[in-house]
């Protein structure tokens, strides 16, 4: 006969045994990035909630990044199994063992259920998506979502902290402590943004960029223990940075004294060291809505960046092409905005 896979049973918060093994769904309320720990494995902390009120940490040790719940902010929901329940300073925590697994979803209400996981294969059913719009439903009346604006370059203000979405288009190691990333949003930000002159050959994406895309091109500097997960970015992805801190002037970039001039009233991004407010980074999924504004933006700003550079030239047919073959030779980098930029390509070799 059939194997029939075994149910799953989900206890409430508020109903947890020190001792017991179980699984639970809750809204997350807190979280902190994976940091490494004292051992060999990365944890990553964080605090759930459920219908019952309760708040609980959480701490998973895991040995890899990519095996980590994949939290962007909080109100996400999570489903974790075979967690241990302990006492730790005198409060209920969770904590894995042999055999854990998480889910991560969108807790917005009326986002589609996608489950964000590295696992190849997991358990997920109609009881599940149940689970998950009730959680939403009832987290939308707790008010558990953030409600204040998201901050993007065009709105930022000097020395303030905050978390950025955007994309990465550039990446640059400057010392063995600190990496640039060269990103942007979409948005124009109003102060005059910091220049960081890097080697070329040093550079992972395109060394250099047309005047317009430069005056929208923001330079991230990440250091220490932030270091190691930009080196696994790719140019392309689409990023969100926590806690990342804006800072007037060049004194303070690793490098520059003595090699550029000092620009004081200039506007760079640092993500300092540790995990502190959930200081991190976060590669976001092609399916975030905000992902998509992203890419919408980018595809308008390509548009007409491409149009200022080739049709306002006026350039012989053969320059033209060199220029169309250099182009799409510089977008390899940037494969999120590739479909757009190949059909452009096409559509005007055929109209010369």
């Amino acid at each position: 006969s059939a194997l029939i896979p075994a149910k799953y049973v989900y206890s409430r918060l508020d109903d947890l045994e020190v001792g017991t093994r179980v699984n639970v769904y809750g809204v997350v309320v807190f979280f902190k990035q994976p940091f490494k720990s004292s051992g060999t494995d990365y944890c990553s902390s964080l605090k759930i909630t459920d219908q019952s009120n309760q708040r609980i940490g959480c701490n998973i040790f895991l040995s890899k990044l990519e095996e980590h719940p994949k939290i962007f902010q909080v109100g996400d929901i999570i489903r974790m199994h075979r967690v241990k329940v302990c006492r730790f300073n005198d409060s209920v925590s969770l904590i894995n063992t042999f055999g854990f697994s998480a889910v991560t979803f969108d807790g917005s209400k009326g986002e589609p259920v996608e489950p964000r996981t590295s696992c190849q294969t997991i358990h997920f059913d109609e009881e599940d998506q149940r689970m998950v719009e009730q959680l939403r439903a009832w987290s939308f009346n707790q008010a558990l979502l953030p409600t204040a604006p998201s901050v993007t370059l065009s709105t930022v203000q000097p020395s303030a902290y905050f978390d950025l979405s955007c994309q990465l288009l550039a990446k640059a190691p400057l010392d063995s402590s600190c990496t640039l990333l060269r990103v942007w949003d979409g948005t124009k930000c109003p102060h005059p943004l910091l220049k960081v002159l890097v080697d070329p050959e040093m550079t992972e994406g395109p060394s250099s960029f047309s005047p317009e895309q430069e005056n929208l091109i923001a330079n991230v500097l990440v250091y220490d223990n932030h270091v190691e997960v930009a080196e696994q970015l790719k140019p392309g992805d689409f990023l969100r940075i926590y806690n990342v801190r804006a800072v007037l002037g060049s004194s303070k970039v690793p490098g520059l004294a003595g090699t550029q001039t000092l620009e004081q009233d200039h506007l760079a991004f640092h993500l300092h060291r540790g995990t502190a407010y959930g200081r991190g980074i976060r590669v976001l999924p092609q399916t975030s809505p905000t992902v998509q504004e992203l890419k919408s933006s980018h595809t308008v700003f390509n548009k007409h960046s491409f149009a200022q550079t080739t049709l306002g030239s006026g350039y012989c047919n053969g320059t033209f092409l060199l220029l169309l073959l250099l182009r799409k030779s510089q977008l390899e980098y940037c494969h999120n905005c590739w479909d757009y930029e190949t059909s452009a390509i096409i559509l005007l070799l055929f109209l010369l």
